[in-house]
């Protein structure tokens, strides 16, 4: 009796990818083609989500398939890390918003506000700069984690270092000591003005150095938080554009 010739529509052990469904041989997967944890059925049901989502030429190059799907999940990845980035920058600005008022309004009135209405308005700022910095240390797909080394210098993306520079000029010119801004204030003498120092700044426009230089640090502090809150959103908005292009290619005629 001449043999029986087995359909040519299947690889035994193996995948279909004539059909509109892949098939797998559930005895031959838990043979020689088994996958640790996974039953017959359960791998099949996996190429049919595969194949349903996936042009079958994917299946045929696993290479292709692996790094299509690393690569979503980086995207992914980054899209999260990119706007959580945005968030905490937000989270400062929307603080620092009435910081800048108060210097602002101060300078259009040639007044000087009280140090502690300076450090009442400049704590919630500290807090949303320490609390960025603290995220910022766990980062992965976005950059450097943001690290102080044991020499005290910064490590880590450019935003990280100038926004924990900059807060900590601010602190130390409002005479705070510790770096959450909150409740610890310098010992030493800061050059807040006196009495005398305001009325001849509000009545002949003499400069007061500390004010002048508070206020050099308030526009600094302005234009860093929105150079990388724009820095963010140009991320996130071509994060998305590539993950978009990478599902249009994945997800089209292969």
């Amino acid at each position: 009796m001449a043999p029986t010739n087995k359909p040519t529509s299947k690889k035994e052990g193996g995948i279909d990818l004539k059909s509109d469904s892949a098939k797998i041989s559930g005895s031959e997967v838990a043979g020689r083609d088994n996958i640790k944890g996974f039953s017959g059925k359960d791998v099949n049901q996996l190429i049919e989500t595969l194949l349903k989502h996936f042009p079958k030429g994917y299946l045929q190059n696993p290479v292709e398939l692996d790094k299509t799907l690393s690569d979503f999940r980086n995207y992914h990845e980054q899209l999260h890390e990119y706007k959580e980035l945005h968030n905490a920058i937000n989270e400062i600005l929307v603080a620092f918003e009435q910081f800048k008022a108060e210097i602002d309004r101060s300078n259009s009135r040639r007044t000087i506000p009280k140090l502690s209405l300076l450090r009442d308005l400049w704590r919630p700022v500290s807090l949303n700069v320490v609390s960025l910095l603290n995220w910022s240390q766990g980062i992965k797909n976005i950059g450097k984690p943001y690290q102080i080394l044991e020499d005290k210098s910064k490590s880590g993306e450019d935003w990280a270092i100038q926004f924990s520079e900059l807060q900590s000029q601010i602190n130390e010119h409002l005479g705070i000591d510790d770096h959450l801004g909150v409740n610890e204030y310098s010992k030493k003498g800061i050059d807040y003005p006196g009495q005398i120092q305001i009325m001849t700044f509000q009545r002949l426009g003499t400069e007061i150095s500390w004010w002048e230089t508070l206020s050099e640090l308030t526009s600094s502090f302005s234009h860093t938080s929105s150079h990388h809150m724009n820095s963010a959103d140009k991320q996130l908005r071509q994060t998305a554009q590539e993950l978009f292009n990478l599902s249009n290619k994945a997800l089209s005629n292969y």
